[in-house]
């Protein structure tokens, strides 16, 4: 099994979250807990059947395999309960090409798409490159932690008429895992207004207790006619190179919608290392998997001790699931450029800025606690040190 306690290096592997260091934070020192890969090598099983495929040594067009399919039907019915038919899925060259296609399925351009900022870059970019208006519905901070704001959902689908509620489901960067209250007055509300749903839902296996993964899809069969849900094995099981990811799409008129802008998009072939990865993964992953959720709490909880003991005065969320913690330096009582100073050239640690996430998030920064326990007593004890 893995160690994650043993820090790999990755030198010479193009690995984003250091070949950006210079181009991001203006020094080369830096240490990188912003790009939310993992620090911890593959599952055993996945490396070891790569290793397998790779030594074949053709790697032509490749047809998706009936027993990739039924391990994604078989993954989400056994960890989440959620039935579904084979033919309900679709492979995608990742979640966002997913979140691309399916706004052009369900939309038109200049169509009102809502999303919940602060919420992950891409996905605010990938519904204004498709010429649709961004509609903010942004959650609110309230005891601690963060809600929807529902009337404002409302007033927003009654004001805008949006084609697309879209959802990050758990969110990223707050960590909240949606109860299925929650979903359930989504749905009630995109039924009433006529709403389509899109809900990535990229974090759903990384839950710490007593938390659970709600899918989308099993909130209201009736309205699954209108729910285009994405998924993917590369947050779970830090395989986020390999590009492949899948659609879950029950009804079969807007399935044959999605697939026909895939192909518009050229997006419609996956990666053949991708696919051997998510099939091994869903098949012989899980108990790696608890042993990593195992080792996420604990940083976790490590995590969250350091902050309240060192740094009682900053705000900082808990997270219910990813593997990302968003912190409020804002409550330090200092400015945004001091905050951005003392992170890059005081504590020399590369978090994500929050002004990425939403222009009201100046000041808050995402911090990935998916390395190794060592790094992130180094990075935390550099915090500690600047602030």
């Amino acid at each position: 099994m893995c160690d994650f306690d043993m820090p790999i290096s990755r030198a010479g592997t193009s690995a984003e979250k250091y070949t950006a260091l210079g181009r991001l934070f203006g020094r080369e020192d830096i240490l990188p807990f912003w790009v939310a890969d993992m620090e911890f090598a593959a599952a055993p099983a996945i490396r070891q059947a790569l290793a397998v495929r790779v030594n074949h040594p053709i790697y032509g067009y490749t047809s998706i395999p009936e027993s990739l399919v039924e391990a994604i039907v078989t993954w989400n019915r056994r960890r989440y309960g959620l039935v579904t038919a084979d033919a309900s899925v679709t492979l995608v060259p990742g979640v966002m090409a997913g979140v691309s296609a399916a706004i052009d399925a369900l939309s038109e351009p200049g169509d009102a798409i809502v999303v919940q900022p602060p919420l992950y870059p891409p996905l605010m970019h990938t519904v204004l490159s498709n010429d649709r208006q961004l509609i903010a519905n942004r959650l609110i901070c309230r005891d601690g932690g963060y809600c929807m704001n529902f009337d404002e959902l409302e007033h927003l689908l009654q004001l805008h008429h949006p084609r697309i509620v879209l959802l990050c489901s758990p969110h990223n960067p707050v960590g909240r895992v949606w109860q299925r209250d929650e979903l359930v007055r989504v749905v009630e509300l995109a039924r009433r207004y006529e709403a389509y749903l899109i809900s990535d839902e990229i974090h759903a296996d990384i839950i710490f207790p007593p938390y659970t993964h709600i899918p989308m899809l099993s909130v209201d069969e009736a309205m699954n006619s209108r729910i285009i849900v994405l998924n993917s094995a590369s947050k779970s099981f830090n395989v986020a190179g390999l590009n492949t990811a899948y659609a879950v799409i029950p009804d079969s008129q807007l399935r044959a919608s999605f697939r026909r802008q895939l192909r518009r998009r050229n997006l419609h072939g996956v990666n053949l290392l991708g696919m051997t990865a998510l099939e091994t993964a869903y098949r012989d992953g899980e108990e790696w998997l608890e042993r990593l959720l195992h080792y996420l709490h604990a940083n976790r909880q490590f995590m969250t001790g350091i902050l309240n003991s060192k740094l009682p005065g900053l705000q900082h969320f808990i997270p219910e699931g990813t593997y990302l913690y968003w912190i409020n330096f804002n409550s330090l009582g200092l400015t945004a450029r001091q905050i951005k100073e003392k992170l890059i050239d005081g504590a020399r640690v590369g978090l994500n800025d929050g002004v990425t996430f939403s222009k009201a998030a100046e000041g808050f920064w995402r911090f990935n606690f998916a390395v190794p326990r060592s790094m992130l007593e180094q990075g935390l004890e550099r915090i500690v040190r600047a602030f």
